[in-house]
């Protein structure tokens, strides 16, 4: 087997010189270097069988779209953030070379995230794709449809509602948390079935081994179905929408990278009392408007 000596950047067109940087210390370090850029599948083809790592560089989408590319090739993935959230990627920007260094020398530790293998059929539809965060199957326009769902061929429920969403523990702080799911910790094996806007007296979110089969069968309606915000098919009565246990994706994590209970106080501020959450902001306003109890701003010193 080819020893695995190259270090791939996803990475959007017009991002080349951010990246120098850390594809300098990734040569130093005794890497080969390759970037996919207008056409990541046909660059992870080419040079998939030496690849040691895939970097993403960019927000949470960039690093979905390349956990599809890397995990059915057993590539580990380090998410280095340029978006506006970046709750995905453990890595900032400046801080690149030296996590190539600490990959480079072992100095890493692995978390692996279950994907889901999504499967839409009907008489002629047949769409399947990978889903790190989660597949959604949603009503088109204002009307209601509905949805039967079937955990392992036993019936969970039939819901008429907006939709239904199925996510990943990776996947559970996305749309399916919006939706009135509970964030779950990535390192747990499971599943989180949330109902739409569902017309029941009680209907929530349902938490599920990801090791089940989940099907999804629109018994009434016309319904899209995506997978990590990319639509895959339409459906009417009588199509089904499958989730089985997919590949694994292997996350490269430092000793100190944040927590997930850490990204949640920071990036969503949960459990930050309003009144703490306001008074921190005020103080980050005074100091930049050069309060001097607070040390922060420029001070005259004539």
């Amino acid at each position: 087997m080819t020893e695995r000596r190259s270090i791939g950047f996803l990475l959007h067109p017009g991002e080349q010189e951010a990246i120098e940087a850390g594809v300098a210390r990734a040569q130093a370090d005794g890497f080969g270097v390759w970037t996919a850029l207008s056409d990541p599948e046909g660059a992870m083809a080419e040079h998939a069988e030496d690849t040691a790592l895939l970097i993403t560089v960019g927000g949470d989408g960039t690093f979905l779209y390349g956990a599809r590319l890397a995990a059915p090739r057993g590539i580990p993935v380090i998410g280095v953030n340029r978006g506006r959230l970046g709750f995905l990627n453990d890595v900032e920007l400046d801080a690149l070379p030296d996590a190539i260094s600490r990959f480079a020398a072992g100095d890493f530790r692995t978390q692996r995230r279950s994907l889901l293998d999504v499967q839409a059929t009907a008489q002629d539809v047949d769409a399947g794709a990978l889903a790190l965060n989660e597949v959604v199957v949603r009503a088109r326009g204002v009307s209601v449809a509905r949805l039967r769902v079937d955990v392992d061929d036993e019936l969970l429920g039939e819901f008429d509602a907006d939709g239904v969403v199925v996510a990943t523990a990776t996947g559970s702080t996305a749309y399916a948390l919006s939706a009135g799911g509970p964030p779950i910790d990535p390192r747990l094996h499971a599943l989180c079935v949330v109902p739409l806007a569902p017309h029941a007296v009680i209907s929530r979110a349902v938490v599920v081994p990801d090791a089940v089969r989940v099907r999804i069968t629109v018994e009434r309606g016309q319904v899209f179905v995506a997978t990590d915000g990319y639509s895959i098919a339409l459906l009417t009565d009588g199509g089904e929408v499958t989730a089985r246990p997919g590949p694994e994706l292997e996350v490269i994590r430092f000793a100190d990278s944040p927590s997930f209970h850490a990204r949640l106080r920071e990036k969503f501020r949960f459990g930050v009392p309003h009144k703490d959450f306001e008074h921190s902001h005020e103080r980050a306003r005074l100091s930049d408007t050069g309060d001097p109890e607070l040390g922060g701003g420029e001070r005259d010193a004539s």
